[in-house]
């Protein structure tokens, strides 16, 4: 199952463009094991999509798993769907995820079998998410910032896929540049829809 998050505004926004429908996968090197070769890579995507014609023009690799996830963007426009009943404005689009606000900890308890190698790459994941999280917030702040120079309001929801239809659980409103001085403000609870004033 999918998280989904969308937001919803009053003026037309430009949508990042589309991925290129041949690219099969985008890889991180920092995630792969060491000695995995992209020949392997590629090998292994055969497998997994049945398609012995994948070549490695399909693939992307880039170096850190930051540079993939990249920043805050809006994927597209959501122009019908169940989605929309949440939304009182006009435009809502579908969003790479939100950031998390709240801090990102790693977990003191060493589950039992656990080897020293096991540890030191929990920890590198963990440096890993909040490098990316960080970005995002970057991404999401300087979007909020540019968009409310000409907006007043903008509506932020997230939703597994399949939960469309379902009431939000959550629902409050927060005026903008309160929320850029505290920034925990813009945490969001599972299901909660958050409405940003200026």
């Amino acid at each position: 199952m999918s998280l989904y998050s969308y937001i919803g505004v009053e003026k037309k926004l430009t949508t990042r463009p589309s991925e290129d429908p041949n690219i099969v996968a985008l890889i991180a090197r920092d995630t792969l094991d060491a000695g995995v070769t992209d020949k392997m890579v590629l090998s292994y995507l055969r497998i997994q999509t049945n398609n012995e014609a994948l070549t490695m023009n399909q693939i992307i690799f880039y170096d850190k798993e930051a540079e993939i996830v990249g920043t805050f963007e809006i994927s597209e426009l959501v122009e019908s769907g169940d989605i929309l009943k949440h939304f009182s404005t006009p435009y809502v689009y579908q969003t790479t995820d939100f950031p998390v606000w709240e801090p990102i900890e790693n977990d003191t308890v060493v589950p039992d079998g656990f080897t020293t190698k096991d540890v030191a790459d929990y920890y590198k994941m963990m440096d890993e998410a909040r490098s990316v999280n960080g970005i995002q917030q970057k991404g999401f702040l300087s979007f909020l910032t540019t968009y409310f120079k000409e907006s007043d309001k903008i509506e932020l929801y997230s939703c597994w896929d399949g939960d469309e239809l379902k009431k939000e659980n959550y629902r409050r409103e927060i005026n903008v540049e309160v929320a850029m001085k505290n920034k925990l403000l813009f945490e969001m609870r599972e299901k909660e829809f958050i409405i940003v004033n200026r």
